[in-house]
């Protein structure tokens, strides 16, 4: 009846399959402590993946986007008066591309969402450089500028917007998903702290070009989320948390094997 309730009338008997599943995996294990989070070498890959991309969320450069974009708004020659109607439509572009995340998520899936916008973030935000750079040289620049800050917001309400929220629900089992949103939240906050104190610095330093930095970020977080995260999509809680252990398993097997080979040419030796 909750269940029903909840999403309605419908055949949820898979959901329900999967909850009995990840409720005899816990067998009544209390709720762990972010401490426990940090021992606990059997979730350590998710710990990885978690924090990797949750620090993407502040270290992408979405608040340095909000930073310039007034001012790319004055050069592109809109009144003053006028700015809070567009500033008002880059956060409604990106309410609006978060929910279309809701629907696309199931069908592209976690992954594909995340590394291809990455990749599509790094590429604005390169181009965003140059125009930047030269929205002085020629007056139609300030307009691509413009542009670029709306295609950034869009990938990033349909990439790491909308996929970072239900994460931590999808990779951890439900003992330790407090822990999980609480050290997510901590992350998000603190790094947002950080780069509050040192973005000053940064923009003062290298201008329009402290989006390399940002730029660095993205690659390297679209790279490791290709290689390493394993697809969410249409996979149960215990299904997730046996493809991190097969992950973790591979790389001791592959320490084991490495360990071998060396004491063998040493006994060779």
């Amino acid at each position: 009846p909750a269940v029903k309730q909840l999403w309605g009338d419908g055949d949820h008997m898979a959901e329900i399959d999967d909850m009995m599943a990840e409720r005899e995996a816990i067998r009544g294990e209390e709720a762990k402590s972010v401490c426990d989070l940090f021992r606990d070498k059997g979730v350590r890959w998710q710990l990885i993946t978690l924090f990797l991309v949750s620090s993407c969320m502040q270290l992408i450069g979405i608040n340095v986007v909000y930073f310039y974009a007034y001012s790319v708004f004055i050069k592109a020659g809109i009144p003053p008066a006028q700015t809070r109607y567009v500033s008002l439509g880059v956060g409604i572009t990106e309410i609006l591309t978060t929910v279309l995340c809701g629907f696309l998520i199931e069908r592209a899936g976690r992954k594909t969402l995340l590394w291809k916008s990455y990749t599509v973030m790094a590429l604005t935000l390169g181009l965003l450089t140059v125009t930047l750079s030269l929205q002085d040289s020629f007056s139609w620049v300030p307009y691509c500028s413009v542009a670029l800050i709306f295609i950034f917001i869009m990938s990033f309400g349909i990439g790491p917007a909308g996929v970072l929220c239900p994460l931590p629900t999808e990779i951890f089992i439900q003992s330790y998903r407090p822990a999980a949103y609480v050290f997510n939240g901590a992350t998000n906050w603190i790094q947002l702290f950080i780069l509050g104190l040192l973005f000053p610095f940064i923009v003062m330093l290298l201008g329009p070009f402290c989006f390399l930095i940002f730029i660095a970020v993205l690659v390297i977080s679209a790279v490791l989320i290709y290689l390493f995260l394993p697809e969410t999509k249409g996979k149960s809680t215990s299904e997730i948390t046996e493809e991190f252990k097969t992950c973790q398993f591979k790389k001791k097997r592959h320490q084991t094997v490495e360990k071998n080979a060396t004491e063998e040419k040493t006994f060779c030796t």
